[in-house]
């Protein structure tokens, strides 16, 4: 997984991420209400932890989407043939929040 801050300040951090065919992210929660905008790929599957719930969707360049936070903990997955990127913009109530926390739970 590659991870890049494009910009930070005190009320939003915007992300760009790219996985690989078959990369997961890390195991995680999203503090924050987030708008998403896919750059490239074809195929994503987000997985939850606890009860292996999988969902998973095609995608296509320029399209976008706004979520609210989730504390359910979980990770996404590239399930197509060609790189996943995307551009998250996450809004946060201080620059303390961190967007997407880190779960130190194990699948």
């Amino acid at each position: 997984m590659q991870l890049e801050v494009i910009t930070e300040r005190d009320d939003l951090v915007i992300h760009r991420m790219m996985l690989d065919p078959g990369e997961a992210t890390f195991w995680h929660t999203d503090a924050c209400e987030r708008c998403s905008v896919i750059v490239r790929g074809s195929r994503l599957a987000i997985e939850f932890q606890g009860d292996g719930q999988v969902v998973e969707f095609g995608v296509t360049a320029g399209t976008t989407g706004w979520d609210e936070p989730e504390q359910r903990v979980h990770r996404a997955i590239n399930r197509g043939r060609d790189v996943y990127e995307e551009v998250v913009t996450f809004y946060r109530s201080s620059r303390e929040v961190e967007p997407q926390p880190r779960s130190d739970l194990h699948a």
